[in-house]
């Protein structure tokens, strides 16, 4: 095979979607250029979806080794960022990485090892912790390591649910995804909408791999407003993935989709807790817009 062909042939697209995280982002596409050389070839589609803080002019700046395009669209989301993303890949294999998250030297190399291992038969899951930089109080890394980032619970395990399709660090054949008929822009915010596709390659017969040595760290930090926002909203697609596929609905058990949810009514204490963080949530938010308006 001439040379050419083969780097075509062993090409992966990276795939970024990214809304007004310049600063991060660049510092992840300089942790891509420093991948090993088993990593290679490889190019980097970033998707800027209606940013404002000038992605677009900085991705332009970076001094990469690697092929770089970046295309700005209107917001709609991540489902139809990657969409997009997609459809300008030249790679047979995708790799769709969080803007946030730093890309071990590693990284590429240890999706590709898998993917051969299975003859590019299958998705890879790759592992993401949190950057070292990052400060977090251990009771939040707890809680986001339960409810986040939920790597602790497939330990050990070499394929793993649909469940775990997460594309802040996933890599998949682009041709077994575009059989799948990509993502559904129906999911307009980052919850489900990869889960929905990882459902759909799951009905393909396209098994998920895990495999902890592809590691990205997490380079954005997190409160618990930002945990709570991100709870709300996957309970809130998780109810538009349950009507679009009812019988995934055994997937889920103790989710009836057939009547609506109700608070514990006997539990004072849970309750008061509730109305004490509703409370919480105005004073902080009343107190940030006037300090807007002071500055």
């Amino acid at each position: 095979m001439k040379k050419k062909e083969r780097e075509k042939e062993e090409l992966i697209s990276v795939i970024i979607a990214t809304r007004n995280r310049s600063e991060v982002l660049l510092r992840s596409l300089y942790a891509l250029d420093a991948q090993s050389e088993e990593g290679w070839p490889f190019e980097v589609i970033v998707v800027d979806d209606g940013s404002t803080d000038g992605t677009g002019s900085l991705v332009k700046s970076a001094s990469v080794n690697f092929p770089l395009s970046c295309f700005s669209r209107p917001p709609g989301g991540p489902a139809a960022a990657r969409n997009a993303g997609l459809e300008r890949a030249k790679g047979r294999v995708v790799l769709f990485l969080n803007d946030d998250c730093l890309a071990d030297g590693e990284l590429l190399a240890r999706h590709r090892e898998r993917l051969r291992e299975y003859g590019g038969e299958c998705a890879v899951l790759g592992r993401i912790e949190w950057a070292p930089e990052v400060e977090c109080s251990a009771l939040l890394r707890e809680l986001v390591g339960k409810y986040y980032f939920p790597f602790y619970q497939i330990e050990g395990q070499e394929e793993v649910s649909f469940a775990y399709f997460i594309t802040g660090n996933l890599s998949a054949p682009l041709e077994k995804i575009k059989e799948a008929g990509g993502f559904d822009e129906d999911f307009r915010e980052a919850a489900f909408e990869d889960v929905e596709l990882g459902y759909r390659m799951y009905q393909l017969g396209v098994p998920l791999k895990y495999n902890p040595s592809a590691l990205a760290h997490h380079a954005h930090s997190l409160d618990f407003d930002d945990l709570f926002e991100r709870q709300r909203k996957i309970a809130y697609w998780l109810n538009v993935f349950l009507a679009k596929h009812p019988e995934a609905a055994k997937f889920y058990p103790g989710i009836n989709t057939s009547s609506l949810p109700e608070l514990p009514a006997g539990n004072r204490s849970c309750l008061e807790m509730i109305l004490r963080y509703a409370s919480y949530r105005g004073l902080k938010e009343g107190r940030v817009e006037l300090l807007d308006r002071e500055g």
